[in-house]
């Protein structure tokens, strides 16, 4: 249901609603790839619409290579972002933070460097001064 709640929102954020296949596949990827975000807020925000069908309850329709966003499907899916507002304010109005903030660590987890190792350091070579000296201190 998340997936089908993915295409209905690519669908919207395009200009009249209207996109190829092609685009509605690449912005999928694009969403799917780039963390664990995208998809927890799909399922969180499907979570209140346990049986959407975008192709059954007719919230897309479908033209030659493009699907377009009907005004039934915009409806649905303003009502369920508008429920997702309305509980994370809720939420945060309670004192409780919301689903993301919760997930993501408090503090710096990470372990701690190393010391330096004890010794010479090597120096760095400038390309000026790879010249050659003699005692004399001039260059040959």
């Amino acid at each position: 249901m998340s997936f089908q709640l993915s295409i209905l929102k690519i669908l919207a954020g395009q200009p009249g609603g209207r996109a190829s296949l092609e685009l509605v596949k690449q912005h999928l990827a694009i969403f799917y790839s780039s963390g664990p975000e995208w998809p927890a807020r799909m399922k969180r925000i499907a979570s209140r619409e346990p049986n959407l069908d975008i192709f059954g309850q007719r919230l897309i329709a479908r033209e030659e290579g493009y699907w377009i966003i009907t005004a039934q499907g915009r409806k649905i899916l303003e009502r369920l972002e508008v429920l997702d507002a309305t509980e994370k304010l809720d939420q945060f109005v309670a004192g409780g933070q919301p689903e993301t903030q919760a997930e993501e660590p408090a503090g710096d987890e990470r372990p701690p460097l190393p010391a330096a190792p004890q010794g010479l350091i090597a120096r760095r070579s400038h390309p000026r001064r790879n010249r050659l000296w003699t005692r004399e201190g001039r260059s040959a």
